[in-house]
């Protein structure tokens, strides 16, 4: 994982980047993005990730149980999915 911290003209923005292979447990990943998030209140961040979870909302065609974590963790964080999911072709 790596956070960076822009300096723009009108106010700072975050960026997290992060990577958990399907072999890890999604939640340390989750938690430590929650950790970081928590230290930069009333700041701008933008979510990078890459967490191997399946969900319609992304592109998937199903759901999977890291893909209801992770959307757990993006509703209870106030987030919102950016990318759009007819972007992502012949997912599983």
């Amino acid at each position: 994982m790596v956070a960076l911290k822009i300096q723009t003209i009108l106010f700072p923005i975050t960026i997290i980047s992060a990577y958990t292979s399907p072999a890890q447990n999604v939640h340390t990943t989750l938690q430590q993005i929650h950790e970081i998030i928590s230290s930069l209140p009333e700041q701008k961040i933008i979510i990078v990730a890459d967490l191997n979870g399946h969900n319609t909302l992304w592109g998937y065609r199903s759901n999977d149980n890291r893909g209801k974590v992770i959307l757990d963790f993006i509703l209870a964080n106030n987030s919102n999915i950016i990318n759009k999911p007819d972007t992502l072709t012949n997912l599983p």
